[in-house]
């Protein structure tokens, strides 16, 4: 399924990402909460590295896209082994580059794992003001300025020619997360900055505030939501923590499918999110790792994570079920 096609004009605001099959349940929660708080029609362009995006994935998309009533298309990034795994992110990161290449549009954006909530689109009247010069349009990250200057998952492009990524990447050295390191050194001395709540990274939030919430949540590091046994997600949505930002989304999602033959295909590929990714032993796996015992024990879980539970504040904050 290459497109979905309509008579009416395309909408001006236009949405852009990247996925593998891996991210597939997790796209579809993300558009259905963009579509649930816009407050102006948008298109969506799903782009993928060659052979990571299988077409039954893309004939799933494309139903969900339908039923949301967002037009979309998709794009075959082809491959290229510059682009490499580090870590928790896969190749597909560097879509980005290729996506913003092809589509000299103004555009935002948005890694897959993150969700929407009332007020993310007042980023497109952000981005109408940022100019060629700039080059792109980025959040803040608060108070903490230790590392990079900006984190990469939420990118609104102006219209105009992008900068020469493909030069510098062929220079450079193997370094922490290449695609974002290149993206700082190529746009961070001149980017616009906005506020953090556009680009709300999970490890700086124990629970979303009451007063200036974020409007877009991050699911950074290489566990997500969808990694959680529901019947687990109780203390989180009780502490208001990051992640029942993405319960919540998940909830109104399932309910407003009404195809009984789409109902259950999204359900047999919310079970085969709970086990997604590919577990690594290293440091930035430790999350993934305790999920994943989590879904293995089944009902046992919920006693560990009882008996875990007094150890919640030394876990990093807004990453864990443990509140």
């Amino acid at each position: 399924m290459a497109s979905r096609q309509k008579s009416i004009a395309a909408p001006v605001r236009h949405v852009v990402c990247a996925i593998d099959s891996q991210m597939v349940y997790g796209l579809g929660v993300v558009m259905s909460s963009l579509q649930r708080t816009t407050t102006e029609p948008f298109r969506l362009t799903i782009g993928y590295l060659a052979g990571t995006l299988p077409e039954g994935d893309r004939d799933y998309l494309g139903r969900i896209m339908d039923h949301l009533g967002v037009l979309y298309s998709f794009s075959d990034l082809g491959n290229d082994p510059r682009f490499i795994t580090q870590g928790h992110i896969s190749p597909t990161t560097f879509a980005k580059f290729l996506l913003a290449d092809q589509n000299p549009d103004a555009h935002l954006w948005l890694d897959a794992d993150t969700v929407a909530l009332p007020g993310w689109d007042r980023i497109f009247g952000l981005l109408d003001s940022t100019t060629t010069q700039q080059g792109l349009l980025v959040a803040e990250r608060g108070a903490d300025k230790l590392g990079l200057p900006f984190n990469a998952g939420v990118l609104g492009w102006p219209a105009g020619s992008r900068r020469d990524w493909s030069s510098r990447l062929n220079e450079l050295e193997l370094v922490d997360t290449q695609e974002q390191y290149l993206f700082n050194e190529l746009y961070a001395p001149t980017a616009k900055t906005v506020s953090e709540r556009y680009n709300s990274l999970t490890y700086r939030i124990d629970r979303i505030p009451d007063v200036e919430p974020p409007f877009i949540i991050h699911y950074a590091g290489a566990h997500k939501p969808w990694h959680l046994p529901r019947s687990l997600s109780g203390p989180c949505l009780r502490h208001s923590c990051p992640w029942s930002a993405w319960f919540n989304a998940e909830a109104e999602f399932l309910r407003g499918l009404d195809d009984p033959s789409l109902v259950a295909e999204t359900h047999r590929r919310q079970r085969t999110a709970l086990r997604s990714g590919k577990v690594r032993w290293q440091r930035d796996h430790a999350g993934l790792v305790f999920l994943r015992i989590l879904v293995t024990l089944g009902p046992l879980g919920r006693v560990l994570v009882g008996l875990l539970g007094p150890l919640a504040s030394r876990a990093p904050r807004g990453t864990h079920p443990l509140h």
